[in-house]
């Protein structure tokens, strides 16, 4: 099984808007086609978890232009949590799909470092795809994955 993993794309400052409420900037747009555009052979017929936060979600729509996704969750436990919201509902809710999530730092950061044993603070619009071998999410534990693509 795959994680792949995506820090949502630059938002715009947040000039007096609730920080759930803001969208991508015009960077951030761009950042994430073209990561649309090298994942766009990559992934098909995967799970896509977001958090319910705007940027997020435009980020995973935008993605969804060059990505086929088998089915599309929106949650609202991953606005700005820690790795254990994340590690919470993987190991209650993955099926097997492989499995995308858009997320915030610094819980999505810490998912890969829990995850490959690596030091790792993503970036704006990063994406790091994490493998699993023959292990399904549900088995998945510390240091069990291995950082197989990032961009």
């Amino acid at each position: 099984m795959k994680l792949h993993l995506i820090r949502h794309g630059k938002a715009v400052t947040s000039s007096g808007k609730e920080d759930h409420s803001r969208t991508l900037s015009e960077k951030g747009v761009e950042q994430i086609k073209r990561l649309s555009e090298y994942l766009g052979e990559k992934l098909n017929n995967v799970e896509a978890w977001s958090s319910s936060a705007a940027r997020t979600i435009e980020t995973l729509e935008i993605l969804s232009e060059e990505i086929v996704l088998a089915n599309t969750k929106i949650i609202d436990a991953f606005y700005l949590c820690n790795k254990e919201a994340y590690l919470d509902k993987i190991w209650g809710d993955s099926n097997d799909f492989d499995l995308v999530i858009v997320g915030h730092n610094f819980g999505i950061s810490d998912l890969v470092n829990y995850f490959s044993d690596e030091l790792v603070l993503m970036n704006t619009a990063e994406y790091i795809c994490i493998d699993f071998n023959n292990l399904t999410l549900k088995e998945s534990s510390k240091g069990t994955g291995i950082i197989v693509d990032r961009y």
